[in-house]
């Protein structure tokens, strides 16, 4: 016994959900998901694992894209300067955090060129030749690495200084009830993705003093973490005019007359994942959703006496299952407990594990642990891939839904006062209070503690109230807490 204990690798343990990053840091690499160690500040290495992950999420987002009329593109990583100049306000927000391409041999005279921060420099002065060619509407993406210096603090997927597997949509439109019509599209497109993702998100309406430069709108979604912080998760922005004026994008209407386009562009990317990994992990590891699982089921063939028959039926419930769409992997391994087994399967985030060994040999049923509850449920063999595909495809996504809103339930509080607010905040909540949307009481409200996110008005909540600042009646809400 002692021997066979040496050889078992003893789960390590995680740190405490309630030090997020910490917690969050270590399941990633346990996990295998990336690798942080890269020697560039902001930057991580994709596992194979994590990559597949990664993938399923960006074959959803192309699928859903393409089914919206989105049309895949692709962009140079340089952009000149002279592009991102065009927009003055915008190149005045971005400069700061901009990466020059400085070439490692050759003539200081060369053309300015800068590393892609985002894509409207590079994109909108290739829209206005091809307005001039006809192309009207332009419904285009890209799935690229984004590049700013971030500042001190860095967290992989969450604030990087490459922003990897990044998506952003670009349109342009000749009128504005078109642009407005695309942007309920993209916000619909957004709550699908998170759908599949089993998250519970709030979306918030932006102020005008918070948006792009001359924007119209802006609807972000965030997501509250399980130590009460508030993560921005995805935004789809209206333009409007203002950088179809800046970039010369004009076509002519029915009278001959020059007319500006309507935009409306829309972004996320590996961000999704955080949400995804800190609002089902647990102290085992990752809880993946079975819509971006790499594997759904893991069959553990437990080997004692008749190993070669419980191998040849794990194979045999694995070829079922695929047949039926679930996607399932056999770990035969020897040389493994089945407890290391469990424990490797259990931090990977694998849905479901189906276990047979002599009892389940002798019973004719199988064991089935479900990684989100931890529940062990013991299934007639005849009943099994049934009993699986209801768990993948409704029971475990409506569990891992229901948990995520029970816990902005629990977290997110309204409060009248804003002193009161502050004090939840402090104790590791969010808080919803009523305001006026000005510009000082926003300003006065981030400036009461260190991290403070005044994310913006709730959409499609309100309350006959008083701005907690300057006491105005207003209906709005906002939505206050620590961000990342």
């Amino acid at each position: 016994m002692k021997d066979k204990e040496k050889k078992e690798i003893l789960p390590e343990r995680l740190p405490s959900r309630k030090n997020f990053i910490d917690w969050y840091n270590k399941v990633i690499e346990l996990a295998e998901v990336i690798d942080r160690r890269y020697g560039v500040k902001g930057t991580f290495v994709w596992m194979p694992y994590g990559l597949k992950i990664m993938k399923k999420l960006v074959r959803t987002w192309d699928r859903l894209f393409e089914e919206a009329g989105i049309e895949e593109t692709y962009f140079p990583l340089f952009v000149p300067l002279k592009y991102a100049e065009q927009n003055d306000s915008w190149f005045e927000g971005f400069k700061k955090n901009l990466y020059a391409a400085v070439p490692f041999l050759g003539d200081n005279a060369q053309e300015k060129l800068i590393i892609r921060p985002t894509g409207e420099p590079a994109m909108y002065p290739m829209f206005k030749l091809w307005i001039r060619d006809g192309k009207l509407p332009i419904k285009i993406y890209e799935t690229v690495s984004s590049f700013r210096l971030e500042g001190k603090k860095t967290h992989a997927m969450i604030r990087d200084r490459e922003i990897t597997y990044w998506y952003e949509i670009h349109t342009a439109h000749k009128t504005r009830e078109e642009a407005y019509e695309e942007m309920q599209k993209h916000i619909k497109i957004n709550e699908n993705i998170w759908k599949l993702l089993c998250c519970y998100t709030i979306k918030i309406e932006k102020p005008k003093y918070e948006l792009f430069p001359g924007a119209e709108s802006a609807i972000e979604f965030y997501v509250l973490l399980p130590d009460g912080r508030l993560l921005e998760n995805g935004s789809v922005n209206n333009l409007g005019q203002a950088y179809a004026k800046k970039f010369g994008l004009v076509f002519e209407d029915a009278n001959g007359k020059k007319q500006y386009c309507w935009q409306i562009c829309t972004g996320n990317g590996a961000r999704y994942l955080v949400s995804t990994i800190a609002l089902h992990g647990d102290e085992r590891g990752l809880v993946l959703p079975p819509a971006l699982a790499p594997i759904q089921v893991i069959i553990i063939p437990i080997f004692k006496k008749n190993s070669t028959e419980i191998e040849k039926i794990a194979n045999e419930v694995a070829d079922e299952l695929k047949r039926n769409g679930v996607v399932a992997n056999v770990d035969a391994r020897k040389d493994k407990s089945a407890g290391e087994k469990f424990y490797v399967w259990d931090i990977k985030g694998v849905p479901l594990r189906i276990e047979i060994g002599e009892k389940e040999l002798n019973c004719g049923k199988f064991t089935v642990f479900r990684r989100d509850t931890k529940e062990r449920i013991l299934v007639e063999k005849a009943q099994l891939c049934k009993f699986v595909k209801k768990l993948l495809d409704e029971e475990i996504p409506k569990e891992l839904y229901e948990k995520t809103k029970r816990l902005a339930e629990e977290k997110i509080k309204y409060f009248e006062n804003i002193v009161d607010a502050l004090k939840w905040i402090k104790k590791g909540g969010a808080a919803k209070v009523p305001w006026c949307e000005n510009i000082q009481c926003y300003e006065k409200i981030v400036s009461m503690d260190e991290g403070l996110d005044a994310a913006g008005s709730i959409l499609h909540e309100h309350k006959n109230s008083s701005c907690c600042i300057c006491t105005k009646p207003t209906e709005k809400i906002l939505l206050v807490g620590k961000g990342y």
